[in-house]
């Protein structure tokens, strides 16, 4: 598959994955399954932790961003 995606098109699909998990994360379901001596996952992750990934990300994208923007030294 091979498609032609915006760094600022990136940045909304992220931003709004990043947003989704948070919505998840907060919800009563959520937090009882995480809560639960079943949930386990090979990493020992947790949602918070995909949420964190995303954020680091962006701000990876935005670093770039910044880079691209400022004259060069």
């Amino acid at each position: 598959m091979n498609s032609n995606v915006s760094t600022e098109e990136i940045v909304i699909i992220l931003a709004g994955v990043e947003q989704t998990l948070r919505l998840i994360q907060a919800t009563p379901e959520y937090r009882r399954l995480q809560a639960s001596k079943y949930f386990t996952t090979s990493n020992d992750l947790v949602l918070n932790d995909a949420i964190q990934s995303i954020f680091e990300v962006l701000d990876g994208i935005e670093q770039v961003q910044i880079g691209l923007i400022l004259p060069s030294e």
